[in-house]
């Protein structure tokens, strides 16, 4: 039911904007409408392209309550604690970190100080302040302030209820000394006894605990005194103070002399909703990518061979060698002979491609070379697939003699080899050996690749073959094998000609080329890959683009982190002449918006990430695909590269990226997945309007309800020695 909902959505949403939307806007209204979020101080800034995330990184045994390890700490802060320049799409973030910005902000504010106020509180320590002669009962009377007096009687009275609570808890552990047994009876004896001893005792003691408490009431209420403590504690100043003591006080040493500060990210166990659902068959590449994996192979086994041949050159006199050398000699000598007679019948072809496709051969149990895929030979020769049957036929009984020859020419050079080791070792000649040894162990690790990548070639072949015959066409191809808890699917349908518009807010945030540069995720990528694409905008035959992908999105904790405080900005100075933030209170977001913010301090801030995993992209053709555009794609993928905003192993430091993405392709569509998670992009939040006003404007603002903190103390210095003369003075009276 949520894939066919999101079928319906994705496609009105082409029908109502593919006339006016790139592929980018697209993408970008599709992850906003399924992660969404109803706070409209929050944007999504989309990543072009994400960021692979590797989950080993952020990994610990959550469910055993084990604590979060050090490193995982420090690997989400580095995660999270980072800004970005205030716009919907950006290449990265703009290289400043969250935590060194707050403090800056913080340090900006200076608090303006509510004249009413002070002097409200003025009035409230004169009262607190006045003396009041009071006796205690010990012969003298003291004189001390209202303040002295009430709380030195209030502590009198604590005292005397703790005393008597005290006595109360002595008394039940002596019964439970007396009575230890746990049983009804002992319980029942404890309990009698403890009522008796209550009866006598309970009313002298709640006498002198009232006495107490009326003694300071004939002085002060406490319920007065806590009004007058919040009155004096208020004022806007305090949370200044405390965020900067907090941030002071959190940040934990880096070994590289840096700071990390604690986030708690929600839901807690999001690094164990980063597997990937495709399936070793889902990953397994096309065979004519497998192919042209293979003919990098056999150039090298060629190159490894010639330089061992070279050695045996220098073993004159041992006949075993020299023996093997002729075998090896005649084994050559009968595959390229076999090779130009194959090369004779079509000329386009070179000596790789033929030894790459006698390898193919081998590796599918063909003993006729036309029985070859045509998307597979195709790629080996960099022909259309229509010029493929009458490449095949030409080349004929030939291919099956340069794949006797060949097989012949590996076993033999193998024998070569290890004849030459043997006799370096007898005769002592240690430097020999050690020169051979390498390239022997190069041939040998070689073909082990080659007969790995001939298994691979021999199963991908078979799949291909079984979907081309059930002629399998399924609409969700590119859906996700499953979708995990708190991830949302999305399935994406566009066109390439869409995919080179550009979008305004990608331009807005980036100065890089869009076109092919945004094809290939923003990665440079070979000219010959970037014609391939800019032919396949040029054509007029239409290519559509099928995206699935599973999104969430995680929520940043930070307890150190106080935005509100910038809430309170129209009552604070500022002492810089930069703004924290646009002073203008804006109802949405815009260019101009966005524009103003990125010339503040501290603009916006992240509150959330959004995550994907199980990536597909699906290029499709009515007709035959180009085969050019088919091999840019998979050289462009083997290379670690990403398309659109997802991104490639580059992007990484992950130990695995080279993994990241499987490419397979059939004679009309191309299919890319990403097998690692990403990052596309981050949540932000706007910090609110900065109206502080300049502290060098503080007296031109004509704000007469306000104080600077200049005047508070001139003011509060002249109330203590107001105070001062009047307690003397009543000193020197009494």
């Amino acid at each position: 039911m949520e894939y066919e909902q999101n079928q319906l959505r994705t496609a009105k949403n082409l029908q109502d904007n593919a006339s006016t939307q790139s592929f980018a806007d697209q993408l970008y209204e599709q992850i906003t409408s399924v992660i969404g979020g109803s706070n409209a101080n929050q944007f999504f800034c989309m990543s072009l392209p994400g960021t692979l995330i590797d989950a080993s990184q952020y990994a610990y045994d959550i469910g055993n309550n084990e604590p979060k390890p050090a490193y995982v700490r420090a690997n989400e802060s580095k995660l999270v604690n980072k800004l970005f320049d205030a716009c919907q799409m950006t290449a990265s973030d703009n290289g400043r970190h969250l935590s060194t910005q707050y403090k800056t902000a913080l340090d900006m504010l200076t608090p303006k100080l509510n004249s009413k106020l002070f002097e409200a509180k003025n009035k409230l320590r004169e009262v607190l302040m006045t003396p009041y002669p009071y006796n205690f009962g010990d012969g003298k009377q003291d004189v001390l302030t209202l303040e002295q007096v009430f709380y030195r009687l209030y502590s009198d009275y604590v005292e005397a209820k703790q005393q008597w609570a005290e006595k109360q808890v002595a008394k039940k552990n002596a019964l439970e000394k007396k009575y230890p047994e746990h049983t009804a009876e002992a319980y029942k004896q404890r309990n009698n006894e403890f009522l008796d001893w209550y009866e006598i005792t309970a009313e002298a003691e709640v006498l002198g605990v009232d006495e107490k408490l009326g003694k300071v009431l004939s002085v002060f209420s406490p319920g007065d005194m806590e009004i007058i403590n919040g009155i004096l504690d208020s004022g806007v100043g305090r949370e200044i103070a405390e965020a900067r003591s907090t941030i002071s006080n959190v940040g934990k040493m880096n070994p590289d002399g840096g700071h990390v500060y604690p986030v708690q990210l929600y839901p807690e166990n999001w690094f164990t909703l980063l597997n990937t659902s495709f399936t070793p068959v889902d990953l397994l590449e096309s065979p004519a990518a497998l192919a042209q994996q293979l003919a990098i192979l056999v150039a090298q086994r060629s190159n490894i061979t010639s330089n061992i041949n070279s050695f045996l050159a220098i073993i004159p006199d041992e006949k075993d060698v020299q023996a093997l050398k002729k075998a090896y000699d005649e084994s050559e000598i009968a595959f390229k002979t076999a090779l130009s007679a194959l090369q004779e019948t079509y000329a386009n072809t070179t000596i790789d491609m033929l030894k790459t496709l006698v390898d193919v051969m081998a590796s599918q149990g063909l003993d006729d070379v036309t029985k070859v895929l045509p998307s597979t030979a195709a790629r080996i020769f960099g022909v259309e697939v229509t010029k493929v049957k009458d490449l095949l036929t030409a080349l004929g009984e030939n291919g099956k003699k340069c794949l006797v020859a060949q097989n012949n020419l590996i076993d033999k050079a193998q024998k070569a080899t290890d004849a030459a080791m043997r006799y370096f070792e007898e005769k002592n000649k240690l430097q020999f050996k050690s020169m051979l040894s390498p390239l022997q162990q190069q041939l040998e690790n070689t073909n082990q690749d080659i007969e790995a990548l001939k298994e691979k070639i021999r199963l991908a072949t078979v799949l291909q073959a079984s979907k081309e015959t059930a002629e399998k066409a399924e609409e969700n191809e590119v859906a996700p094998n499953h979708v995990p808890e708190n991830f949302t699917q999305i399935i994406l349908t566009s066109s390439l000609k869409e995919a080179n518009q550009a979008s305004s807010s990608y331009t807005s945030a980036s100065s890089s080329n869009y076109g092919v540069s945004f094809f290939f995720g923003g990665y440079s990528s070979s000219s010959s890959h970037k014609e391939a694409v800019n032919q396949a905008f040029a054509s007029s035959s239409e290519m559509s683009i099928q995206i699935g992908l599973s999104v969430a999105k995680v929520q940043i904790g930070r307890e150190w982190f106080n935005p509100g405080v910038f809430l309170l900005t129209e009552d604070m100075y500022n002492t810089s002449s930069k703004s924290i933030a646009p002073a203008k209170d804006y109802q949405d977001f815009s260019n101009e918006r966005f524009k103003e913010m990125n010339q503040c301090v501290f603009p916006c801030f992240p509150t959330a990430f959004v995550i994907a995993r199980d990536v597909t992209i699906k290029f499709t053709t009515a007709t035959a695909m180009s085969n050019s555009f088919a091999q840019s794609i998979e050289e462009h993928s083997s290379r670690g590269g990403g398309f659109f905003i997802f991104g490639g192993s580059r992007s990484s430091s992950s130990s695995s990226a080279q993994n990241n993405s499987s490419v397979q392709s059939s004679a009309n569509s191309v299919t890319v997945r990403f097998t690692n998670p990403q990052i596309l992009g981050y949540y932000l939040e706007a910090t609110a309007a900065d109206k502080s006003v300049s502290i060098n404007n503080a007296e031109a603002s004509g704000d007469k309800d306000f104080i600077s903190i200049f005047e508070f103390v001139t003011k509060f210095q002249e109330m203590l020695d107001d105070y001062n003369k009047k307690y003397n003075k009543q000193t020197l009276n009494l």
